[in-house]
C-alpha cells in the first residue's frame, strides 16, 4: 500500500519536475524594458533577481541573499561571475555594465532551478532578469507576447527586440 501511495506521488510530481526544464522549454532573449532605467555611455546594464537563500547575518537577524550567476558569451564562455550581493545583510542585487550585444546567464530561478537565459544588452539601457519567484510584473501591464515567460508560468522579463 505505502509502495503504491509513493508511486503514486511520483508521477504526480513529476510533471511538475519536468515542467521546468530548460532544455525542453528554450526562453526567448529577455532585453531592455520599455522604460529606459539605465543611464548614458557606450555600456549597457544588466541586473538579475535570482533566487535567494536566507542568511542569519547575526544572531536572529535574518537576510534574503541573491544567489550568484554566471555570465557568458553566446560560445558559451564564461565574461564573468557576478555575486549578485556585496555582503551578508545586502538584500539588494549587483548592477552589471556590459558590453551591447548577446549573453547568456546561468543563474538559478526560484521555482525552475539552475537555467541557462539568454539576455541582450543594449547601450544605455537596463536589461532586469526576474527569477526569485516574487511575482514580477510590469507596469502598466503589456502584452504577453512582449513578455518572456519561465515555463512555470512566471514572468522573468521584456522579450528583446
Amino acid at each position: 500500500m505505502k509502495l503504491k501511495f509513493f508511486i503514486a506521488m511520483g508521477v504526480a510530481v513529476l510533471p511538475l519536475i519536468g515542467g521546468c526544464a530548460i532544455t525542453t522549454h528554450p526562453l526567448a532573449a529577455i532585453g531592455p524594458g520599455t522604460v529606459d532605467k539605465a543611464g548614458k555611455g557606450p555600456d549597457g546594464y544588466l541586473e538579475v533577481f535570482t533566487a535567494t537563500r536566507t542568511v542569519d547575518a547575526d544572531f536572529h537577524n535574518y537576510f534574503e541573499l541573491h544567489d550568484g550567476y554566471d555570465i557568458k558569451d553566446t560560445s558559451g564562455e564564461t565574461i564573468k561571475f557576478v555575486a549578485n550581493h556585496d555582503s551578508n545583510i545586502d538584500e539588494g542585487v549587483d548592477q552589471v555594465s556590459l558590453r551591447p550585444g548577446k549573453y547568456i546567464l546561468v543563474a538559478r530561478s526560484t521555482w525552475c532551478g539552475l537555467m541557462k537565459i539568454p539576455v541582450e544588452i543594449v547601450q544605455g539601457r537596463l536589461t532586469e532578469v526576474h527569477l526569485d519567484g516574487n511575482n514580477w510584473s510590469p507596469v502598466p501591464r503589456p502584452a504577453a507576447s512582449q513578455l518572456v515567460f519561465l515555463p512555470n508560468g512566471e514572468v522573468a522579463g521584456w522579450k528583446s527586440n
